[in-house]
């Protein structure tokens, strides 16, 4: 079981579905099975519920998915919160995607579904958000360079022999 972990928009579901692609073996992507549960998406949730119910929604995610898939892409916060990076690190390898907030920013097509960044200055609060997150997302088992292609991500994961 692999987790791959990341700051939104580091292409933790690409990755993730073309590692399954490629091997053979399931995916699961923690926010689309959230936004499947509760017939919401993650910005309404964060409007309707809070971010406090959405982490609550995360924790009960984790518990449900580890059974039934090899790839799995956490949403940006999945493991900052509830001792999941701890949890996940016990049941496989985490493998976190890195780039700084300014390739992040190039990535993110739309602010609009992104609730934690609905501010002014999205830039400055993509810094502010990896700064606090970068000393749980370097817990991985792996830290790797997120801005490459996939097929250099996908080598990678290879020459790390995680596939």
């Amino acid at each position: 079981m692999v987790f791959l972990v990341g700051m939104m928009g580091a292409g933790k579901t690409s990755l993730g579905k073309t590692l399954a692609k490629q091997t053979g073996l399931p995916f699961f992507d923690t926010d689309a099975y959230i936004k499947v549960q509760t017939g919401q998406s993650i910005s309404e949730i964060f409007s309707a519920r809070g971010e406090g119910a959405f982490r609550k929604m995360e924790e009960e995610c984790f518990y449900t998915l580890t059974t039934k898939a090899q790839w799995i892409a956490t949403g940006g916060g999945f493991p900052c919160f509830n001792d999941l990076m701890a949890k996940m690190k016990q049941l496989g390898t985490v493998v976190y995607l890195k780039l700084t907030p300014e390739e992040l920013d190039a990535r993110i097509q739309s602010y609009a579904n992104r609730p934690l960044l609905q501010t002014s200055q999205p830039l400055n609060e993509l810094a502010r958000i990896l700064h606090e997150r970068a000393e749980i997302y370097e817990m991985a088992d792996f830290v790797i360079n997120g801005n490459q292609s996939i097929n250099n991500l996908v080598k990678e994961f290879q020459q790390l022999g995680l596939i």
